[in-house]
């Protein structure tokens, strides 16, 4: 097998295997996601743990190689962009969702609905409890953007590492270490998107398309421009590393795992546990084929 046909290999893999991995959560009708909300949520919470592990265990590490002194800068740069725009977003944006967030110290508390559809209200004691029980603000896009862009950014990166290899058994190799978890990723990218905009197919298309296309346009650029070599030694790329990185981090732990413990802490005594098994899970997935996988590439 020749250089070309190896590249050739990698981005249809990566291009077809992303793109359906994350069309499959939409393959579910919206009638089985609400008979199994828990599972739907622990699904959601797994997907937490993969975004928690890409972003420090995967793309931390990746910036400090090439950006020691600054890594854990460019991350916190990177998640306090994210989070200046998600609070700009909300300064001009109004809808009945923050309606229902109540005031820090108030006594009525609503909660969660009950599988019977009715609102279930509890009076005082729960403010002993260090969860809240109102979700975050989940319709607003600018979580799902940014969690997009970092994604597609990541996908670029790792595409223009493929594409820069020199013999075929190196694509082959680094193409399974990237598909390992570039598809673990489309998934939890895709549950993503099934949450926060149900029913709208063509957005969701959109989407898992530019996240597929990443990868691809990266072994093309690789691939196709020999000046690209420079960018090897090039300063923007672990700038663009640890900013997706600080992007992804912002994600997990302001939106998605805060809004699941929110909906679920107060309905069944047994989900927070079940979704901290779900979050270690996909962390620790994350985790092997991050440290093996990429170790047997390199």
């Amino acid at each position: 097998m020749d250089i070309t046909t190896a590249r050739a290999i990698s981005m249809l893999t990566l291009g077809l295997g992303a793109f359906f991995s994350g069309m499959l959560p939409a393959c579910f009708s919206e009638a089985a996601r609400q008979r199994h909300p828990l599972l739907l949520s622990c699904l959601l919470c797994f997907g937490g743990g993969v975004l928690l592990s890409t972003s420090l265990v995967h793309m931390l590490p990746e910036t400090r190689e090439r950006l020691p002194q600054y890594s854990e800068l460019t991350l916190c740069i990177g998640f306090f962009t994210v989070y200046l725009v998600d609070e700009l977003s909300h300064l001009f944006y109004r809808s009945g969702n923050h309606e229902r967030h109540n005031p820090v110290g108030e006594q009525t508390r609503l909660l969660p609905r009950d599988h019977d559809g009715e609102m279930r209200e509890r009076e005082g004691t729960s403010d002993l409890c260090h969860v809240s029980h109102a979700e975050p603000c989940n319709r607003n896009s600018s979580s799902i953007v940014g969690l997009l862009s970092a994604l597609f950014v990541h996908s670029v990166l790792e595409g223009l590492a493929i594409g820069l290899q020199e013999s075929p058994t190196q694509v082959l190799l680094l193409l399974a270490a990237v598909s390992s978890h570039k598809f673990v990723v489309g998934f939890c990218l895709g549950a993503e998107l099934c949450e926060n905009f149900p029913n709208r197919a063509c957005a969701h298309i959109l989407c898992i398309a530019l996240f597929s296309a990443g990868s691809v346009a990266g072994i093309g650029i690789g691939a196709g421009l020999e000046t690209v070599n420079s960018l090897k030694e090039s300063i923007a790329v672990p700038v663009m590393q640890g900013l997706a990185a600080g992007t992804l981090l912002y994600v997990t732990v302001s939106e998605v795992l805060p809004r699941e413990r929110a909906r679920w802490h107060e309905r069944k005594r047994s989900a927070g546990l079940l979704q901290f098994l779900s979050v270690g899970l996909g962390f620790g997935l994350m985790y092997l084929t991050t440290v093996y996988l990429d170790h047997d590439a390199e």
